[in-house]
């Protein structure tokens, strides 16, 4: 399998964030590889069961559009106001408007 294109990968992802977008989300960022989609997810505080939940149920509308590819996904806890990290090879597919959003 070829690795899915970057604008077929953001397309799925903001799919899969339609009534999942919790006011706590602050950032939603994906990586492409071959066979694998990274999936991370910023939230202010620690994250509850239920918003864990959600990130899978989003994981797993993204996999469905890319059999054979595996996704994972990442929760990570910020406190507001801090800066959000960009690593090289990740994309922001979604970002809540706020100063700290770091490019």
């Amino acid at each position: 399998m070829m690795t899915p294109a970057l604008s077929d990968v953001v397309t799925s992802l903001n799919r899969a964030l339609w009534g999942e977008v919790s006011p706590n989300l602050r950032s939603a960022q994906f990586t492409v590889e071959p066979r694998h989609i990274g999936l991370r997810f910023y939230f202010d505080g620690t994250p509850n069961d239920e918003v864990v939940e959600s990130v899978g149920f989003i994981g797993a509308e993204v996999a469905a559009d890319f059999p054979g590819c595996k996704v994972s996904e990442e929760v990570i806890p910020t406190t507001a106001g801090t800066a959000i990290p960009r690593q090289e090879g990740w994309h922001l597919a979604f970002a809540r408007k706020e100063a700290s959003l770091v490019a």
